[in-house]
């Protein structure tokens, strides 16, 4: 596959829009990327009874085939940060994208040991991805950073969604092994088309990263780095927390069947994918992310607070729920695009916010667990995740505001995101 080869004038997709050709075949590249960055790990749960029987797994080292991967996104996120320095972002991505390729097959070659590395393989592929596919937008679609991170945000969504729905499906057909294994040909295409687009196009000018006044320590020195990562921990804390418990939660408060409760989980998942597409829309019509930011927020402890006063009406906060961490976590990764300066200090925000954010992601369900464990039921928990959900609305007020992060100054922002001059 080829692309066109545009003229040097018309080579940045900030410069000619998305519906120029060359703006077109990156928005292609980045989407197909983001197809992968959740895909791989989604894949497993259809799957796992059959893992669980065939390969003997504790429930234990199952619970650890979705929880490494996100301690990967913690724990790999500086690493990968470096990698984009030393190697360049849309080198380090493609990499990345050959990697999820690579553990996708890997993990379905042996035993217990074998799927576990393969899932540490995937998982870390993931977090490359994961931290330098802002960059990488915010290099070419300057003007169009947060719409542009909203729509891949809502491509990963669509891949876990996809994966979800058509790997049990293929595993009748031909196996669980042989289920997981063909995921790897969509990241292969993506790597195939990532290639094609950005592989040898040099990166827009910058001046480089090292000599950038401020940038390095102004990240973890700056009050809106430090609200943006807020915003991420509070939204993957509350996401993860539902994933692990809703089902359980509904069976308990709501007084429905296994069965049920399990299908208002999926329809919890499916439904982020309108809610992550909506974020770009707004993103193109209003001024400033503080307002969006606080309406996620308000919805996020509608959720709780709605189960605890009135469980009957589950299906509403559902719904609710759904649509709102789907537009949560697109807006999340919007902000770090939006309040970074340039492609460098995007980098630098999305491993800090990401370091951060996922760990304490990963903390969440142990709490709401272990909060459950010691009151008996579910009112301690649903309390304290409408107390998240007021400290994501508080972080997002900060987080929304048009201040650059990382730059030798603070410069105010358009709605677009690019950085303009105090005066101007």
């Amino acid at each position: 596959m080829t692309a066109p080869d545009p003229t040097p004038e018309a080579r940045s997709p900030s410069r000619t829009g998305l519906r120029s050709a060359p703006g077109r075949w990156t928005l292609a590249a980045v989407l197909l990327a983001g197809l992968n960055l959740r895909g791989a790990i989604a894949a497993v749960a259809p799957v796992l009874p059959e893992l669980r029987e065939e390969l003997g797994l504790t429930p234990t080292t199952a619970g650890l085939l979705t929880t490494l991967p996100v301690l990967c996104f913690a724990g790999l996120a500086p690493a990968s940060a470096w990698l984009g320095r030393r190697v360049g972002p849309r080198a380090a991505v493609l990499g990345g994208l050959l990697a999820v390729a690579a553990g996708s097959v890997l993990r379905v070659l042996d035993g217990p040991v074998v799927l576990l590395a393969g899932t540490f393989v995937v998982g870390a592929a993931m977090t490359i991805g994961n931290v330098l596919l802002p960059a990488v937008v915010k290099a070419e679609f300057a003007e169009r950073a947060g719409p542009v991170t909203g729509m891949y945000t809502a491509a990963l969504a669509a891949g876990a969604a996809l994966t979800t729905a058509l790997t049990a499906p293929i595993a009748l057909l031909a196996g669980w092994r042989v289920a997981l294994a063909a995921w790897a040909s969509v990241a292969v295409l993506a790597a195939v088309v990532w290639s094609a687009v950005l592989g040898a196009r040099p990166a827009p000018a910058s001046p480089p990263a090292p000599t950038r006044a401020g940038a390095p320590a102004g990240v973890w020195r700056s009050r809106t780095a430090w609200a943006v990562t807020v915003v991420l921990a509070m939204q993957s804390a509350l996401y993860y927390a539902f994933t692990a418990w809703l089902p359980s939660l509904l069976a308990d408060e709501a007084g429905l069947a296994l069965s049920t409760a399990s299908f208002a989980a999926s329809a919890f998942q499916l439904l982020g994918i309108p809610g992550a597409l909506l974020v770009p829309v707004l993103l193109t019509r209003l001024a400033g992310q503080r307002g969006l930011a606080v309406t996620v927020a308000v919805g996020w402890g509608l959720v709780p607070l709605g189960l605890l006063v009135a469980p009957a009406a589950w299906l509403a906060w559902v719904v609710l729920g759904g649509v709102v961490q789907g537009a949560g976590i697109s807006l999340a990764f919007a902000l770090v695009a939006l309040r970074a300066a340039d492609e460098h200090v995007v980098t630098r925000l999305s491993a800090m916010s990401q370091l951060v954010g996922y760990a304490v992601g990963a903390a969440g369900p142990l709490v709401v667990g272990g909060l459950y464990a010691a009151t008996g039921g579910w009112a301690a928990a649903l309390w304290l995740l409408v107390a998240v959900a007021v400290v994501n609305g508080a972080a997002g007020l900060v987080a929304g505001r048009a201040v650059s992060v990382g730059g030798p100054s603070a410069h105010r922002l358009p709605s677009g995101g690019s950085p303009v001059s105090p005066g101007g």
